[in-house]
């Protein structure tokens, strides 16, 4: 991925991505997304365009052309061609949207978050069969864990405490899975007691030591926020480990733009899915993976070393034999 703009807004998406890279992670190939903020207020050209629903074009060379997507105040142009996909990006807002950007700081930088760098990548990643699934992929123990489960119930706190234990991690909140590999999302890691800049529900962002790209999951972990002292650990049957996880991706606030977005696009320019193989890719998961069910206690615990010592035990037997 290669992004052009003027510094400051080189900056904000790299700081969106959740700050550069790790030496050694820097790729050598052409970039196959190309993201530019250009610094004009002037409409996108859409002479010729079809309409294809309000406030989006198909342009006749094969281009998209959108208006305030997903209400943040950015007009986008996509073109995708054999190199990659391309998509430039102009700040219009009416004088509503500069009105919530001014008043609502960490909605709007969380908008900015997902217009202009994530939900472009998520969409080339639908193209190659990859899928976004709202999870956390950390390495406990020498295991990969995927960990699922609705917003709030405490993922990012574990993955952190992971971090801060030594452990390696590829995202926190969102990763593209092809049912093997999963690839995290770049973005911040989004804690209570975080330093950085504000972001939704009273959270900071903070940005990663350990990320590595890509991580192939061995365990999957659901959590939920239960009502007892103490920890619990339960076996899920693939059906129900497979729900949980399609479940909570779609239910993810920080989704719930893309699918449209990612449906318009598609419509017109005539390429790849419509709608990402999410059910598909959990089901790989789930039928070749362990699942068990983590009920976390009313007051923060144990880390996830200390909580899933049997299973990780399981899985490391499992792959010696």
């Amino acid at each position: 991925m290669a992004m052009h703009g003027s510094v400051n807004a080189v900056r904000d998406l790299v700081n969106a991505a959740g700050g550069p890279e790790r030496p050694g992670l820097v790729a050598t190939d052409p970039p196959n997304v190309v993201l530019a903020v250009e610094n004009t207020r002037e409409p996108f050209s859409r002479s010729g365009a079809e309409l294809i629903t309000r406030g989006v074009w198909a342009t006749p060379g094969g281009e998209v052309v959108l208006t305030n997507v997903g209400g943040s105040g950015y007009d986008q142009r996509w073109a995708i061609d054999v190199d990659g996909l391309r998509v430039a990006s102009r700040w219009r807002p009416s004088y509503r949207e500069s009105a919530v950007a001014k008043l609502l700081p960490a909605r709007q930088h969380a908008l900015n978050s997902q217009v202009l760098l994530h939900y472009p990548a998520l969409w080339f990643a639908m193209q190659q069969g990859f899928a976004p699934l709202h999870v956390s992929i950390v390495e406990v123990g020498g295991v990969a864990v995927l960990l699922a489960g609705p917003g709030g119930v405490g993922k990012s706190t574990l993955v952190a405490r992971a971090l801060a234990d030594g452990s390696r991690a590829t995202c926190d909140n969102l990763a593209v899975c092809d049912g093997t590999t999963a690839y995290g999302v770049a973005e911040p890691l989004r804690l209570l007691d975080g330093t950085g800049q504000r972001a939704l529900h009273g959270r900071r962002e903070q940005a990663w030591t350990h990320r590595v790209r890509s991580l192939p999951p061995e365990l999957i972990v659901v959590l939920r926020r239960g009502n007892q002292e103490s920890p619990e650990l339960r076996e899920l049957t693939p059906a129900a480990a497979a729900r949980r996880i399609v479940a909570g991706t779609y239910a993810a606030g920080e989704l719930r733009r893309f699918w449209s977005i990612a449906a318009l696009v598609a419509t017109a320019t005539g390429c790849g899915p419509v709608h990402p193989p999410i059910e598909e890719i959990a089901g790989r998961l789930t039928t070749r993976l362990p699942a068990v069910e983590l009920l976390l206690g009313k007051e923060p615990g144990a880390g996830l070393t200390e909580l899933l010592r049997r299973p990780l035990a399981a899985v490391r037997t499992g792959r010696a034999s």
